[in-house]
């Protein structure tokens, strides 16, 4: 009899610490539950955030350079401005002639004034990627170091210049050069010896925040 009761109590006692161990198991594995949702609710508004700012932006260059009269359009999805007008350079030359520098002057306070429109659209961009290209027939095998001569010739310039938020917008300033992998058969070997402007952004997806 004392036997029985004691592989009675011994089996309560283990059903009773296997109870505790389950309760425990299904309590963690519902507050994690509850973190990753809060967390995974958390990224989304900050992509979503994140998106509306680099529309912001994108939409304020654009009314900006229609207002000035300068004909070239935004890619919505990234930012960038491809000038095949306004700024170019001669063959052989990262020179830049009076029409462009005029250019810039319109065109610098434009993006200028779009990133520091408010504390949201200055953190969104890391870099102002500033890149220069070459023409297909350009360089004698010096294209890409030409390009870059010409993203720098242009980043000098605009460090001479006068213009709001100048020192935060410098900050941002990236030269980068592409030479002539991007030489477009359809245009002018002038309109290929050209500098685009293009934004790194802060983030871009869902995917790429959960891999920070």
């Amino acid at each position: 009899m004392d036997t029985f009761l004691e592989q009675s109590e011994e089996q309560i006692d283990e059903t009773g610490t296997w109870l505790s161990i389950g309760d425990l198991m299904a309590g963690l594995l519902m507050v994690f539950a509850l973190f990753l949702i809060v967390t995974l609710a958390q990224l989304y508004e900050y992509q979503e955030r994140s998106k509306s700012n680099r529309i912001v932006i994108i939409e304020e260059i654009q009314k900006g350079l229609d207002k000035a009269g300068i004909k070239s359009k935004v890619d919505l999805q990234t930012g960038s401005l491809a000038l095949t007008e306004g700024l170019n350079f001669a063959k052989n030359s990262s020179q830049m002639n009076d029409p462009s520098k005029l250019f810039l002057k319109k065109l610098i306070p434009i993006y200028s004034q779009a990133i520091f429109l408010n504390e949201g659209t200055s953190e969104e961009v890391l870099h102002l990627v500033i890149e220069g290209h070459a023409d297909a027939g350009e360089g004698k095998g010096r294209a890409m170091s030409l390009s870059l001569d010409r993203a720098e010739a242009v980043t000098s310039y605009v460090e001479e210049m006068i213009f709001p938020y100048k020192g935060q917008f410098i900050d941002k300033i990236l030269p980068a050069a592409r030479g002539n992998l991007d030489a477009e058969p359809k245009l002018s070997a002038y309109k290929n010896r050209k500098v685009v402007f293009r934004f790194e952004f802060k983030s871009r997806d869902l995917t790429e925040l959960m891999g920070n």
